[in-house]
C-alpha cells in the first residue's frame, strides 16, 4: 500500500475495530480517534482475566470490550471523559430523545479531533452521524474523506419506522414522533454522503437506498466486512462433533431458537414472535431473545410462553448463547450488513434473515432468506430445520463461504483504499 496515511475516526467499536485493525496491519493508519479504548494495560488485564470477568457488572464488561490485540502498537487517542458522558446520556434518555444525544456527541467528536490535530494525513475515514464537521475541514484542506454508511439512509428508516409504528401501534410504550432532531440528523448525514469521496457500505441494500437519495453510484462500493474478534474461539467446526444431524430431537427441549439485537420493531421482533406461536405445539423448542427491551412489556408477556426476554446481554456473554443455539433468527426490516449474523455464522448457525439485513446469507447457503413482515416464510423455514436437519457438510460449505467473502471482502477493501490514495 502507498505511504498515504489514515485518520479513523471511530465512535464505539464497530464492528469490532475491523477497518482500523486492517488498516494497522497494512501501515495505513496513521491515528485511530475514538471516544474509549479499553487498551491493554495492567489493570485492563487483571479485569479481563477469566476468574475475575464474570463477576463483573455489565457495564464495565461493556467497557473491557472495547480492545484488540490487533491494534497493538497503532497510534490511538480516544475522549474518555465523552464516551463516559455519552453512555451516561443515552442510559438516561428514552429512545425520542437519544437522536439529540447522537448528533450532539457526534459534533463534539468531531471538534475535539480538530483540536488535537490532523497532522500529516492524507485521507479522513469516517462513519455516518459522527464525521460531519471533520469532513467539512479536512475537505477545506484538500484531504479526501471515506464514509462508512453502516445503516440504510435516515430517511428511509424513518420511513420504515413509521409504517412498522402504525401496524403495530399497541407494542409501544410511546410512538415515533420526527423532531427537529430527528431532522438534524437525516440533514448531517446526508451532508457526509455528499462531502464524501468515497462511500463504503455492507450490502446492496443500504447501496440502493443512498443511491434513491440521488447519491452517485459510482462513488459507492458494496463491501461485507464482517469478521469477528477472537477468531479462534470461533464453532465452525461444533457440528462435525456432533453425532446426529439433529441434536434437538436428542434434547428434552428440542430445537435451540436465538434472536440477539434490540426487540424492537426495526428489527422484526413481532413476526418472529407470531411464527413461534405458529409452532408452539407443531414442534418441541425454546427460544432466546438477547437485546435491550424497546417494546411495552405487555404484548410481550403474551409471548413469554414461547420467548424468554434476556434483555442487554454483554458481548462477553455472546459466545455461550451462540453456542447454545441450533439456528438464529433476525427478520430484520432495515440494517446495514447486521454483524450479529457474521457472527452466528462463525458459530456455525444456519441463519433465517431477510435481504433488509444486507446479510451474505443466500437460501441454501448458510440459511434461509425470508421476505420482510412474514411471519410464516420464518416458521415455514424453522420447521424445514427442525424436519430436515443441517444436512451433509453443513459446517464444511459454511467455512468455505465465510472464508471466500472475508477474503474477497478484505481485498475489494484494500482496493478501494488504493484506489481513493492513487486520485
Amino acid at each position: 500500500m502507498s505511504s498515504s496515511k489514515i485518520l479513523l475516526a471511530q465512535l464505539g467499536a464497530r464492528r469490532h475495530y475491523q477497518q482500523p485493525v486492517l488498516l494497522h496491519q497494512w501501515g495505513a493508519l496513521d491515528t485511530l480517534y475514538t471516544d474509549f479504548y479499553a487498551g491493554d494495560c495492567l489493570p485492563m488485564r487483571v479485569l479481563r482475566h477469566s476468574r475475575l470477568t464474570p463477576h463483573l457488572p455489565a457495564t464495565m464488561k461493556r467497557m473491557l470490550d472495547r480492545y484488540t490485540p490487533g491494534l497493538k502498537s497503532a497510534k490511538i487517542v480516544h475522549f474518555p471523559m465523552l464516551g463516559y458522558q455519552y453512555a451516561r446520556a443515552l442510559r438516561r434518555s428514552d429512545k425520542q430523545n437519544s437522536t439529540a444525544i447522537f448528533v450532539e456527541t457526534g459534533k463534539s467528536f468531531c471538534q475535539r479531533i480538530i483540536q488535537h490535530g490532523l497532522g500529516n494525513t492524507d485521507i479522513v475515514y469516517g462513519f455516518n452521524s459522527a464525521c460531519l464537521e471533520l469532513f467539512e475541514y479536512a475537505k477545506s484542506r484538500g484531504i479526501l474523506c471515506i464514509l462508512d454508511q453502516t445503516l440504510a439512509e435516515r430517511s428511509y428508516y424513518y420511513r420504515t419506522l413509521k409504517t412498522e409504528e402504525a401496524h403495530w401501534s399497541s407494542w409501544l410504550e410511546r410512538p415515533f414522533e420526527m423532531t427537529s432532531a430527528d431532522q438534524k440528523l437525516t440533514e448531517r448525514e446526508q451532508r457526509e454522503q455528499d462531502l464524501a469521496d468515497q462511500i463504503i457500505c455492507g450490502s446492496e441494500f443500504v447501496k440502493n437506498s443512498l443511491i434513491a437519495r440521488n447519491v452517485s453510484p459510482e462513488k459507492i462500493t458494496v463491501i461485507p466486512l464482517g469478521r469477528v474478534k477472537d477468531s479462534t474461539s470461533l464453532g465452525l467446526n461444533k457440528l462435525n462433533s456432533e453425532k446426529s444431524l439433529f441434536p434437538w430431537k436428542e434434547r428434552s427441549d428440542g430445537l435451540h431458537i436465538l434472536f440477539a439485537g434490540s426487540v424492537g420493531l426495526r428489527k422484526g421482533i413481532p413476526y418472529l414472535l407470531q411464527a413461534l406461536h405458529q409452532l408452539e405445539g407443531v414442534i418441541p423448542f425454546v427460544c432466546k431473545a438477547a437485546g435491550s427491551i424497546e417494546l411495552s412489556s405487555k404484548p410481550l408477556e403474551e409471548y413469554s410462553n414461547v420467548c424468554q426476554f434476556l434483555g442487554r446481554v454483554p458481548r462477553s456473554e455472546m459466545a455461550s448463547l451462540y453456542n447454545w443455539a441450533d439456528v438464529f433468527v433476525l427478520p430484520s426490516l432495515c440494517e446495514g450488513s447486521a454483524m450479529v449474523i457474521y457472527e452466528a455464522l462463525n458459530y456455525g448457525l444456519p441463519v433465517i434473515t431477510t435481504n433488509n439485513t444486507g446479510s451474505i446469507v443466500r437460501n441454501g447457503l448458510g440459511g434461509w432468506i425470508v421476505p420482510i413482515k412474514n411471519a410464516d416464510a420464518i416458521s415455514a423455514s424453522i420447521l424445514e430445520l427442525f424436519q430436515y436437519g443441517y444436512g451433509q457438510n453443513f459446517s464444511e460449505k459454511l467455512k468455505a463461504m465465510l472464508e471466500q467473502t472475508e477474503t474477497k471482502a478484505i481485498s475489494d477493501f484494500r482496493q478501494t483504499i488504493l484506489n481513493l490514495q492513487l486520485t
